[in-house]
């Protein structure tokens, strides 16, 4: 045992800690003690713990529990990554219980924050790296969680508001000839349809409609604000198309009494002005 000790304390002192060996025991002990699921190994626990201890601040400062479940973490252990993610999703729940944030805004801070805690990006390391330890994890977490959230609900106030008329004549425009038409002989019927679909979109799905359809935003700008890959900024815009469409089909077909050729028809002609508005901007350069 003591050799191995010896061991975790030349790991610990190669890395920059300073420090008694028995208090470094003692951390040890009391993380493994507290995440007895986890499997750390110790030398590398005592190299993490090194590499944070500033200079001047006593090895008794670091939260060595909340130390140890960062770096198994960051070594993809799924055990600590799922422990993380519930402290993480009460904590979030907490902050936001102080803000005026939506459900939908809490769930994507929720995501963002998970993804910058464990995940390494190419222009940033996970945040979980950088842990210092010399404030327990759940404050951490608190903290970085209401600053997100406070971002969020600003930008969302800042957020024109997405006017229906705007959208629906993006969408349906009543100088196109063959929607003149369609809206003539349907008008009252199509638009109220187009605006119950709208309404049976969530926040961030309106947003992302605005987005595109009124700012011409292009997907590379919409991951950027939402912090997300342009793939899964594609994926959000391609689904809340489908479900307005889905929702329009339902809206129709609840107020036409026509024979179901006909309602497609129509959801047809719709859904093609939407094709082609959403072909423009999901369209990407080589």
């Amino acid at each position: 045992m003591l050799v191995v000790m010896d061991q975790i304390h030349a790991a610990f002192a190669a890395a920059g800690g300073t420090g008694d060996e028995a208090v470094l025991a003692a951390q040890l002990r009391a993380a493994t003690e507290a995440w007895p699921e986890l499997a750390v190994a110790p030398e590398r626990f005592a190299s993490e713990l090194g590499r944070r201890l500033p200079p001047g601040i006593a090895l008794t400062a670091i939260k060595a529990t909340d130390v140890y479940v960062a770096v198994a973490c960051i070594d993809r252990d799924e055990a600590a990554i799922v422990a993380v993610r519930q402290i993480l999703a009460k904590e979030v729940a907490i902050a936001a219980s102080k803000t005026t944030a939506t459900r939908d805004q809490v769930a994507d801070v929720t995501a963002s924050l998970a993804r910058v805690l464990f995940v390494d990006e190419p222009d940033r390391p996970a945040a979980l790296r950088d842990y210092s330890g010399r404030g327990d994890l759940k404050s951490y977490l608190r903290v970085i969680a209401m600053r997100e959230l406070v971002r969020v609900v600003n930008r969302g106030r800042r957020e024109v508001n997405l006017e229906d008329d705007d959208l629906l004549d993006r969408i349906v425009p009543a100088s196109d000839p063959e929607l003149s038409i369609l809206r003539a002989q349907y008008r009252e019927i199509v638009d109220a349809s187009m605006r119950a679909a709208l309404g049976r979109i969530d926040e961030r799905g309106r947003a992302l409609l605005r987005y595109t359809f009124i700012d011409g935003w292009t997907v590379d700008r919409v991951g950027q604000v939402y912090k997300v890959h342009r793939a899964t900024a594609a994926r959000w815009i391609a689904a809340v198309r489908t479900e307005l469409g889905e929702h329009i089909r339902d809206e129709l077909a609840g107020r036409l009494r026509v024979q179901v050729d006909e309602v497609d028809s129509i959801i047809r002609l719709v859904q093609s002005r939407i094709d082609v508005s959403l072909e423009r901007v999901l369209r990407v350069g080589p």
